[in-house]
């Protein structure tokens, strides 16, 4: 497996809920929050906010799931930031 499909990955989205949905804002999130369990990738989470983290294809795939999910429970949008946690040797000699 090529270096970049092993590196650590982490992805923190931020759920912002939309007051005019079927559900309840904190449905919403809530629904988010049991999406990325269920992709055993959670690490941690906030009011709003959930991170994944793993290996890249895996945080990835993932972050799909939890963000349909959210939107599939009425949230207005999911916020999105993805971060490498070491060098990955893609691009380059060093990894």
């Amino acid at each position: 497996m090529p270096g970049y499909e092993r590196a650590e990955v982490s992805a923190e989205l931020t759920v912002v809920p939309s007051e005019h949905a079927g559900k309840p804002p904190r449905e919403q999130i809530e629904t988010a929050k049991t999406a990325a369990g269920e992709t055993g990738l959670a690490r941690e989470a906030g009011p709003e906010t959930l991170v994944l983290a793993g290996s890249r294809r895996e945080v990835l795939e993932a972050t799909v799931e939890v963000i349909e999910a959210s939107l599939d429970a009425g949230a207005r949008a999911v916020e999105l930031k993805v971060e490498a946690e070491g060098e990955s040797g893609r691009f380059g000699g060093g990894g």
